[in-house]
C-alpha cells in the first residue's frame, strides 16, 4: 500500500521521487531534492526561450509577408528586438497555463499535436513545391521517378503518408488536446486571414499596383536598430 501510494505521489515527479528515495538523513534527501528541481527549471527554461525564438522568427516572416500589421516588426528602441512580437508570445504562454491550470498531461498532449501536425503540414508543403517548382534542387529527396512527363517522388510522397497517419493516430487517440488545437488552428486562422485582408486594404500605391500586375509580394526583410556613429571601429560595432 505504502508502495502504491509514493508511486501516485510521484507520478509527475519521478526524478523528484528517486532523490527522495536515495539513502541518507531527511535533510540531504529534501536538499537534493531542491536541486534536481531548480535544475529542471533551468532545462526547461532552455526549452520556454528555444520556443520563444522560433515562434519570433515565425511571426516575423508572417509580418512580412503582409498577413500580421507591420507595428508588430517595429524594433525596441533600446535592445533592438521585436519585443511586441515576443510579449505576444509570452502572454500566451502564461495565458496557456492558466487555463488548463498546469496539467502536464494536456500540455504535452498538445505540444504532440502541434509538433505532429507541423510535421506533416511541411511535408504536404514541399511536396507542393516539388510541383509548383520541379527545377529546384532543394525539394528532392531519394526515390524519384518519371512515367513520361510526369514526375512520381515516391519518397517524399512516403514521408508526407507516414506523417499524416501518424498525425491522424494522434488525433484519435488524444481528443482532448485534439479540440484544444483544432479550436487554437481555428482562432488563429481567422485573425491571421482578418489582419491579411485588413492590412491589404491599406496597402501603398506602389504595393497596390504591384498586386493588381500580378507580381508576387516581396517581404522588406528584418528591421534593425542602427545607431549613427561618426568613426567606425570594431567597439562600435
Amino acid at each position: 500500500t505504502r508502495r502504491s501510494s509514493d508511486l501516485s505521489r510521484y507520478l509527475d515527479n519521478l526524478i523528484g521521487g528517486l532523490a527522495m528515495h536515495m539513502v541518507g538523513p531527511l535533510p540531504l534527501r529534501l536538499l537534493f531534492h531542491a536541486f534536481v528541481v531548480v535544475v529542471g527549471t533551468i532545462l526547461l527554461s532552455g526549452a520556454v526561450n528555444t520556443a520563444i525564438v522560433g515562434s519570433n522568427g515565425v511571426l516575423n516572416r508572417v509580418a512580412e509577408d503582409g498577413v500580421l500589421p507591420d507595428w508588430f516588426r517595429n524594433p525596441h528602441k533600446k535592445f533592438g528586438t521585436t519585443s511586441r512580437i515576443i510579449t505576444m508570445i509570452v502572454a500566451l504562454q502564461i495565458i496557456t497555463i492558466v487555463l488548463n491550470h498546469g496539467n502536464l498531461q494536456l500540455l504535452g498532449d498538445a505540444y504532440a499535436f502541434g509538433i505532429v501536425w507541423s510535421f506533416a503540414m511541411k511535408a504536404l508543403a514541399v511536396t507542393v513545391l516539388r510541383y509548383t517548382e520541379p527545377d529546384e534542387p532543394r525539394w528532392r529527396v531519394p526515390l524519384n521517378f518519371r512515367v513520361g512527363k510526369l514526375q512520381i517522388p515516391l519518397g517524399l510522397f512516403s514521408i508526407t503518408a507516414s506523417l499524416f497517419m501518424l498525425a491522424l493516430i494522434n488525433v484519435l487517440t488524444k481528443k482532448t488536446a485534439t479540440i484544444a488545437g483544432t479550436a487554437f488552428t481555428i482562432a488563429f486562422y481567422t485573425l491571421f486571414t482578418i489582419s491579411e485582408r485588413y492590412h491589404q486594404r491599406h496597402l501603398s500605391p506602389e504595393e497596390q499596383e504591384r498586386k493588381n500586375e500580378g507580381q508576387q509580394h516581396v517581404s522588406e526583410g528584418e528591421r534593425f536598430q542602427l545607431r549613427v556613429c561618426d568613426t567606425l571601429s570594431p567597439t562600435a560595432l
